[in-house]
């Protein structure tokens, strides 16, 4: 049986740009934490509330070229900024999990990931 913050999915740091759909609004944020293929953590001390949904798009730099993925999401955690200070390095922030990812971005995402695990992973 896994543990609790054991994850299912290799998850590496990764910082870049994401816009959150809700209700109508986009919502951008400058600061991810980490990428994983199921989602990513998004250092924010304004997240949105958790079981929220939507679509989004994550802007990745990829060599000289800036890639998009795309796809649909739900917020599965919320770190408040109390709890968010027992974490020095994510600090308070929400949890995005993708529900959802266009095949393209699933691969481009896919290898994103690839490129940056550690050898060890």
């Amino acid at each position: 049986m896994k543990e609790e913050n054991e994850r299912l999915r290799a998850r590496v740091p990764f910082k870049t740009k994401i816009s959150l759909e809700l209700d109508g609004d986009e919502h951008e944020y400058g600061r991810t934490f980490d990428v994983s293929m199921n989602g990513v953590y998004v250092s924010t001390a304004k997240p949105l509330p958790a079981e929220s949904t939507g679509e989004f798009v994550m802007t990745l730099s990829v060599g000289m070229r800036r890639e998009q993925v795309t796809g649909r999401y739900e917020i599965v955690r919320v770190m408040s900024m109390d709890d968010g200070l027992s974490d020095a390095e994510r600090g308070p922030g929400m949890g995005v999990k993708f529900t959802m990812l266009e095949p393209e971005s699933s691969e481009l995402l896919f290898n994103i990931i690839r490129y940056n695990q550690s050898p060890e992973q």
